[in-house]
């Protein structure tokens, strides 16, 4: 479990920094807060299925439809509370601050390590039991 977690704030890093650059670089364009948010997270979906399917679950087999419409719907939940945080944080005067845009991508982060392992990755699951 700890290996797994350490794995997935890698991959996390990696697509946090991807994502955040790209919701940087579209507040700087004039793009609003959600915009930037959905662009920052839309763009890095494919390569977060990919990273953690094989480095963070471990799952040496191939992707089937199934796994694949769960990690989207975990996707869209997590940025469901993404978008509760960053709402909460413009209602407290952070419009346009980078960090409610921090605050709202740990949380969507833990949503989705949550349903990540209970849901998505059902298969490696079942084999490290």
């Amino acid at each position: 479990m700890k290996l797994q977690v350490v794995r997935f704030s890698l991959v996390g890093l990696v697509n946090t920094a991807i994502g955040y650059g790209i919701i940087l670089a579209a507040m700087l364009l004039g793009a609003g807060d959600y915009l930037a948010n959905a662009l920052g997270y839309g763009l890095g979906l494919s390569a977060a299925y990919l990273l953690h399917r094989r480095f963070t679950f471990g799952q040496p087999w191939g992707a089937d439809r199934a796994e694949a419409v769960r990690f989207t719907i975990t996707a869209a939940l997590s940025f469901c509370v993404n978008l509760a945080v960053l709402r909460a944080a413009r209602e407290a005067g952070f419009v346009g601050h980078p960090l409610a845009q921090l605050a709202a991508m740990t949380a969507y982060s833990v949503s989705f390590f949550i349903l990540a392992k209970s849901w998505v990755f059902l298969r490696a699951r079942q084999v490290s039991r």
